[in-house]
C-alpha cells in the first residue's frame, strides 16, 4: 500500500469537529530568512535570463504561509507593493519584522545566494549563485534600502496594510475573493511549492491572469511530489479516490495530485507564455500500479518531480 498510515490518520481526525480547527490551524514549518533570500533571488535571476525588465513595482505572492518573507525580499529589491494571497491567515507582525531585518542585512551585504549545499532541497537550481548584481545594482539596491523607505516597510509589516504612501503590503485570504485587487495592475506574481495545493488550478490561473498587467511576469516553482503522504515520491498516483477522500478528510488543503502536463495547458488556456519550464525529473512509478485516474499520463509527466515556470501574459 502507497498510503502511509499516518497520512491516512490525519484525514480521519478532521472528521472529528473539534479537532479540525487544529488541521488547519499552521501553515508549514518556520524557515529562515537565508530561505527567502535564496527563492526570491532564485526566481529574478532565472527571469533575468530572458526577461529585460525585473524592476516590478507591484508583486503578489500565492500562498505565503507563515512568512512574507519572500514578499519582503522584492521589496527590499525596488517594489513598492505587495499583496499576499493565501487560503488561510498565518503570518504574525513580529515574526515578519524579524524576518525583515535579517533579509535587510543580506541585501546590504550583497551576500551570495544560498545554494545546494546549505539548502539541498530547495529549486529552482542554479548554475551561478553568486548576488545578481547584474539586475539589483548598486543604485537599485541604494533607492531600495534607503532608511526612510524601509521604516515605511516597517511601518506596512507592523500594520499589514496601507501607509499612507507608496509603500503598501495588503494581505487576503481566502485569496480567491482578493475582489479589491483592480484588474491589470500587478506587474509579477510568484508562488514556491504552492500550485501543487491549489483545487481549481483553472480558475486560479484565470485570476492570476485577470490581476497581471500585460506583459506582466509569473514565475512558479510546483513540487509534483506526494510531499511524503505515500512511501514513493509519486505514490499519490496511484492511490483510489475512495482512499485518497479518506486521506483529504477535511483539511482546508492538500496536494491536487495534478501532473505537469496539466499546469501547461491550464496556462495556456488562460493567454500565458511560457518563457521558461525547467523541469526536475526522479524515476517514475511503473504504470501497472497507477491508479484507474491516472492511467493516462504520459511518460514524461510520470518522471516529472517537479518544474519551475516563467510565463508571460
Amino acid at each position: 500500500m502507497q498510503l502511509k498510515a499516518k497520512s491516512i490518520a490525519k484525514g480521519l481526525v478532521t472528521r472529528v469537529p473539534f479537532l479540525v480547527r487544529y488541521a488547519n490551524s499552521h501553515a508549514a514549518a518556520e524557515v529562515t530568512s537565508r530561505y527567502y533570500y535564496s527563492v526570491w533571488l532564485r526566481h529574478l535571476k532565472l527571469a533575468g535570463r530572458v526577461c529585460t525588465d525585473t524592476v516590478p513595482q507591484c508583486v503578489a505572492e500565492l500562498g505565503p504561509g507563515d512568512s512574507l518573507g519572500m514578499g519582503l525580499a522584492a521589496m527590499l529589491s525596488g517594489a513598492d507593493r505587495y499583496y499576499a494571497l493565501d487560503r488561510l491567515r498565518f503570518a504574525n507582525p513580529s515574526h515578519n519584522l524579524r524576518i525583515l531585518d535579517e533579509l535587510i542585512d543580506l541585501f546590504r551585504a550583497r551576500a551570495p545566494i544560498p545554494g545546494d549545499e546549505e539548502l539541498p532541497h530547495v529549486h529552482p537550481r542554479l548554475d551561478d549563485y553568486r548576488f545578481p548584481s547584474e539586475i539589483l545594482d548598486n543604485a537599485r539596491l541604494d533607492r531600495a534600502l534607503e532608511p526612510s523607505r524601509l521604516e515605511r516597510i516597517r511601518r506596512a509589516v507592523s500594520e499589514q496594510g496601507e501607509t499612507g504612501g507608496e509603500i503598501e503590503i495588503r494581505y487576503f485570504a481566502p485569496w480567491d475573493d482578493a475582489a479589491e485587487i483592480q484588474p491589470e495592475t500587478v506587474d509579477w506574481i510568484f508562488s514556491q511549492a504552492v500550485l501543487e495545493h491549489v483545487d481549481d488550478i483553472q480558475a486560479t490561473y484565470a485570476n492570476l491572469s485577470k490581476w497581471l498587467r500585460p506583459g506582466g511576469l509569473m514565475s512558479h516553482r510546483i513540487d509534483y511530489s506526494s510531499h511524503g503522504i505515500t512511501h514513493d515520491w509519486n505514490g499519490h498516483w496511484a492511490v483510489s479516490e475512495l482512499m485518497w477522500n479518506i486521506t483529504r478528510g477535511k483539511r482546508a488543503y492538500l496536494i491536487n495530485r495534478l501532473p505537469h502536463s496539466a499546469h501547461l495547458q491550464a496556462l495556456g488556456v488562460s493567454g500565458f507564455s511560457i518563457l521558461l519550464d525547467l523541469r526536475t525529473e526522479g524515476a517514475p512509478l511503473t504504470r501497472e500500479f497507477l491508479s484507474k485516474s491516472f492511467q493516462s499520463l504520459t511518460s514524461e509527466d510520470l518522471g516529472t518531480t517537479g518544474a519551475f515556470i516563467l510565463a508571460k501574459k
